[in-house]
């Protein structure tokens, strides 16, 4: 089975590519030719998830790409945090600016939980696979809490800040194996094989 991933992020194909059953061909955005932004207009990260998906579905019909091609996954991941009415949320990657990195958004996320008590937070994961033209989501959960300060230089994104459930350290301080075990992003791809070792 051959499926595109709706990203060109390297971390997150490694990611995917580790927990999808073998036998699944994983090809990046960039692999099929796709160079074209996608909008990210929802309010939600159900509607993100499906845009993407859905946008490099139709393009890879309308290029006749899709001889060879099952389907067509995309995700789309937010940090909530509780003390900040659930943001980031779907702003989760731009929340310091449009044009933010990882550290812009750390670092504003430890900037605006300074002096308070309540540091939990969850990142929850939606992913949309398309295959035949119908859409399925699942999600993934995982709740922790904003750590203090940066801890470990693994991983990429919010991980050095986040603390998982029944762990001392943040993410960036796991392997990647362990992390997939755990991981929102880990868990949602899980529910994913699901579907597809049922086919």
């Amino acid at each position: 089975m051959k499926l595109v991933f709706a990203s060109n992020n390297k971390h997150k194909l490694d990611e995917v590519c580790k927990i999808l059953p073998i036998g699944v061909d994983v090809l990046s955005l960039q692999d099929v030719g796709f160079l074209q932004e996608i909008e990210e207009t929802g309010s939600t990260l159900e509607e993100n998830s499906a845009i993407k998906a859905r946008v490099v579905w139709q393009w890879l019909l309308d290029n006749a790409l899709l001889d060879g091609i099952d389907g067509v996954f995309a995700d789309d991941t937010g940090l909530e945090i509780k003390s900040l009415n659930g943001a980031p949320g779907v702003r989760t990657a731009r929340w310091a600016s449009e044009d933010a990195i990882d550290i812009n958004n750390r670092q504003k996320a430890l900037l605006e939980l300074q002096g308070i008590e309540d540091r939990f937070a969850r990142f929850r994961t939606v992913v949309s696979l398309i295959l035949g033209g119908k859409l399925e989501q699942v999600e993934g959960i995982v709740n922790g809490r904003i750590a203090l300060a940066e801890m470990g230089d693994g991983g990429f994104g919010y991980d050095p800040v986040f603390i998982p459930e029944g762990y001392d350290v943040t993410f960036a301080c796991l392997s990647a194996e362990e992390k997939n075990t755990i991981s929102h992003r880990g868990k949602a791809m899980a529910e994913l094989r699901k579907i597809l070792e049922k086919l």
